[in-house]
Formats: C-alpha cells, structure tokens, sequence
C-alpha cells in the first residue's frame, strides 16, 4: 500500500473516532438530565465522594462498589469506559485500582476489551450477568431509587 493510502487511512479512522466521541458526548447529554436512570446512579456516586469528604476517605474505601457504580451508569449512558478512566472513579490509587479491576474480570463482573483505535487502551464494562445484579439491587433496595 502506498502513503497516500495510508494517510487516507489513518485520517479516516482519526475522523471515525471523532464522530464516535461526538456521538457519545451527545448521548451523554441527552440521558444525563435529571432523573434519567445514569443520572440517579451518578447520584448516588456524587453522594460517596461527599460522605468521604464531609466524614473521610479511609472509613468507607470501596472501590469495587464505586467501579461497579461508575460502569453500569456508563452503560445506561451508552458510553465506553477506559481502564484508566474506570481507576480514576474508583477513588483510590491506581494499582489499588487495578488490582480490583483483576478481581471483578476474576468474578465475571467485568469485561476487558482492547481499543482497535488506539493499542494503548483498554475498554472496561459490565457482563451481562453483572447488568443484570445490578437491575434487581436498585430493584430491590427501593422503588423510589428504581433505576429504569
């Protein structure tokens, strides 16, 4: 293959992830206003960080609990989550992060899939099983914190 194909190429799939990205902003947008299912689970997310702050962090560390949060509202917003986005949610360190990232792919709770885009990134969500725990735990612990 020449150069100039492989420009086009590459600037093809730089375009493609573009629209992509574009896409997911706008699909954010559009679930994220109030009471829309991801809305309620990022409620419950923003809540944790401010118990943590207003009673501190080390008494209630649980980060699988925030991954597990952080992924599922990701999929009721249609949006994909890196690995290094999903340790940032997790509010602890990064190798912590990723060590508990290991144990929820052990548990089958979690998916790993690499970026075709971009070698460097790893993609992270919930099985279908671990979607559907989730369905019946907000199902369960209140039908006023029902999510969808």
């Amino acid at each position: 293959m020449n150069q100039m194909a492989l420009r086009i190429g590459d600037d093809a799939e730089r375009e493609i992830a573009r629209l992509e990205r574009d896409l997911a902003t706008l699909k954010r947008h559009v679930l994220a206003r109030e009471g829309s299912p991801a809305s309620k689970v990022r409620s419950i997310l923003k809540a944790r960080r401010a118990r943590e702050e207003m009673i501190g962090k080390d008494l209630f560390a649980d980060p699988a609990w925030d991954m597990l949060l952080d992924l599922y509202a990701a999929g009721l917003e249609q949006r994909k989550v890196s690995t290094s986005e999903l340790c940032i949610a997790s509010a602890v360190p990064a190798t912590t992060a990723l060590r508990w990232i290991d144990k929820l792919v052990q548990m089958k709770l979690v998916n790993r899939q690499g970026d075709h885009l971009d070698g460097r990134r790893i993609w992270v969500s919930l099985t279908p099983a671990a979607r559907i725990t989730m369905e019946a735990y907000f199902d369960t612990i209140s039908p006023s914190l029902r999510i969808v």
